[in-house]
């Protein structure tokens, strides 16, 4: 599930003219990181505006809800994505599947269509955990598609948050 949802995230950067920055050789909570250069970036000195993202993905019926998409983090990484003012903006992307890899796509000759959307919720300045564990409701109304990235790239390179 993690490598569709990976695929599914380089497939929505590229769309958005978005670099893939680097693979992370250990996991630290950060599983893919996202640049976009720009001389509209004016609140950055390199023009380059950066996102930290981490995958979630489910086929858990009990995870999966009309308005949102449930996801648990562990303490430590949800402290880290809750960080009211972050040195870099971070977001967690989740997406709902059926456990049988079959359904995934749908290959025809027009294309290869993936039948399932991510969605991504930030996370800044949530409070603190009180549990080792802390499930999270990533909402339907926030897809995770190109124009949303574009969106994202815009308001941190003006200074503002994803």
């Amino acid at each position: 599930m993690e490598r569709l949802q990976a695929a599914y995230v380089r497939a929505v950067a590229a769309s958005a003219g978005c670099n893939i920055v680097g693979e992370p050789e250990i996991d630290e909570g950060i599983d893919v990181m996202l640049s976009h250069n720009s001389v509209y970036h004016s609140a950055i000195s390199d023009g380059t505006a950066r996102l930290e993202i981490q995958l979630k993905a489910t086929a858990s019926p009990a995870n999966i809800c009309t308005n949102h998409i449930k996801a648990s983090l562990s303490r430590e990484r949800y402290d880290y994505f809750a960080s009211a003012n972050p040195s870099l903006h971070r977001i967690v992307i989740a997406m709902a599947m059926p456990k049988n890899q079959a359904h995934w796509t749908y290959s025809r000759p027009k294309g290869l269509s993936v039948h399932y959307q991510a969605y991504w919720v930030n996370l800044a300045g949530a409070p603190p955990a009180t549990t080792d564990s802390v499930s999270i409701k990533v909402p339907r109304t926030q897809p995770f598609d190109d124009i949303a990235l574009c969106d994202m790239m815009e308001r941190i390179g003006q200074g503002g948050k994803p």
